[in-house]
């Protein structure tokens, strides 16, 4: 690590890149990913205590401060461009897409350079991927979303295995402790981190991040993110650059950042529209075929995929929020008593609300994709969390419903192919419908959550989503590549105009609610 500048900040800086920070109260750095979940009992105090069991550093925090400037250098070998753009570009044929190729990372953080040797990169994304170079060379043309991974150590059993990534084994064997080194190293406390490209032309640049930031004021679980000029070159080629979002990965770190203790040991959920169905909770998903553990070299996605305890889960927690969620039959007060003691209900009905707002059609509740599922350790409460929300705000819509506008907050539809929402909870919830085609004219609905949620889209409306935050946001970013708040994009549509839109169907469709 060469540092080639210094600011009060260097200190610390140098400190937490060569992986010697403060993880936890007793100074290590930990895992959950193969651990069982903690069957250990906590008492009342411990499973309320307020502290994280991995707090947030100012260094953390500075890194994700809108204001701070951000450049990330990302060079390469022939060899490590070639794989990526070989063998991570086919979205039918997952077998390669786990694997990193080694980059050498720079990147410079207001006044400081920092220099990381050996990054793991791959490519990362469902529909998006593509080949990343353009005559062996990269280009602005064919920029594709990227992982990083700073604790790569290059020497899983695939590399003396598969001809394909043998040039990029790291042999250890006479360097024990720099292996165990680089197993701790990491950015601010993460261990990787997401960079994606502007693929939906959105000329704000900055609406998944004020969506997400919008999560986070309010109380639901979600990543950070921010903007970085970013640039990628092969060794001795003349580099590419423009502007990439960098979104906090939703991981066990995260989980350990957000969590206690006592909570941050349990499973973690990414839920998806895989081929073996939508993310929808549907009673008859079972273990190993629609919930199980991703295996990208069988080409094996399950619909909910196991991010903690993967050797040691049973999924009783999810194999029971499913069973609980997908009660037709009880009344209103009696699926709310167990609905509650299941899924953190105020954090869902606010999640849903600012969904709403968003007009993601490849959501949870338009397309059953797209979210993560935590169950805290101590009390297997669940919790959703939001991703992929980079088609929001009248971007990337593709067409549907004008700029996903025009339907009403309480749809009983499912906006990105139309069919009757498959998702029980939200019959419970917000929707309702005498249409016995619905499979759902029968079910109570809970006029609590019902009233809730209409008094979430109110505040928001008047508080949080409204075109000034939304420009104070856009201009929260460094000036050299900060993006344009009333900049629309090919396909999309102004901040401006889709919210205008999505008010007025909202007027048009429910009347009650007080929309100024």
């Amino acid at each position: 690590m060469k540092t080639k500048a210094k600011l009060f900040l260097s200190p610390i800086l140098i400190l937490l890149l060569t992986g010697c920070f403060v993880r936890n109260s007793n100074n290590q750095s930990s895992s959950n990913e193969d651990k069982p979940s903690s069957s250990t009992s906590y008492t009342p105090e411990e499973i309320e205590d307020a502290t994280p069991a991995l707090p947030s550093t100012d260094i953390y925090n500075a890194f994700w401060n809108h204001s701070t400037y951000l450049e990330m250098s990302i060079t390469m070998s022939e060899q490590s461009a070639q794989f990526i753009n070989t063998y991570q570009s086919n979205h039918d044929d997952s077998t390669y897409h786990d694997y990193y190729v080694p980059c050498t990372f720079i990147l410079k953080m207001n006044d400081t350079t920092e220099t990381f040797e050996e990054v793991g990169i791959r490519a990362k994304g469902n529909m998006s991927r593509r080949e990343c170079l353009q005559d062996g060379h990269f280009s602005l043309n064919s920029l594709i979303h990227y992982k990083l991974n700073f604790k790569e150590t290059f020497d899983d059993e695939e590399y003396d295995t598969i001809e394909a990534l043998k040039p990029f084994k790291h042999d250890w064997s006479s360097d024990e402790s720099g292996r165990k080194k680089r197993k701790k190293r990491r950015l601010f406390d993460m261990e990787k981190l997401d960079l994606k490209w502007n693929r939906n032309n959105d000329e704000t640049l900055s609406r998944q991040s004020f969506a997400l930031q919008t999560f986070k004021d309010n109380n639901v679980l979600a990543g950070n993110s921010t903007l970085a000029k970013t640039s990628f070159a092969i060794n001795g080629d003349t580099p590419i650059t423009t502007v990439y979002e960098v979104l906090e990965c939703i991981d066990e770190v995260f989980i350990q950042r957000h969590f206690n203790a006592a909570k941050s040991t349990g499973d973690l959920y990414k839920c998806t529209y895989s081929a073996t169905g939508p993310a929808n909770f549907y009673a008859g998903y079972t273990v190993k075929n629609q919930i199980g553990v991703e295996k990208n070299k069988n080409n094996y996605h399950p619909s909910y995929d196991l991010k903690t305890n993967k050797k040691t889960s049973n999924h009783a927690n999810l194999l029971n929020l499913i069973q609980v969620i997908n009660d037709k039959n009880s009344s209103a007060s009696i699926y709310k008593e167990k609905i509650s003691k299941v899924l953190n209900m105020d954090e869902f009905m606010m999640y849903e609300s600012i969904a709403y707002l968003c007009g993601n059609f490849d959501d949870m509740r338009n397309n059953a994709n797209n979210y993560y599922l935590y169950f805290e350790s101590a009390t297997n409460i669940a919790h959703i969390i939001p991703y992929d929300f980079d088609r929001c705000f009248g971007m990337g819509a593709e067409g549907r419903q004008n700029y996903m506008t025009s339907f009403s907050p309480e749809s009983t539809k499912m906006q990105c192919n139309g069919d009757w929402q498959s998702i029980n909870l939200y019959w419970r919830t917000i929707c309702t419908s005498s249409n016995s085609e619905s499979g759902h004219s029968n079910v109570e609905r809970i006029e609590e959550y019902r009233a809730l949620y209409q008094s979430n889209i109110e505040n928001l409306l008047k508080n949080k989503v409204t075109v000034s935050s939304f420009s104070d946001f856009v201009n929260s970013f460094p000036n050299e590549y900060k993006g344009s708040a009333n900049g629309t994009g090919s396909g999309n549509t102004s901040f401006t105009n889709y919210l205008n839109l999505k008010k007025q169907a909202i007027k048009d469709n429910c009347p009650n609610y007080n929309i100024d």
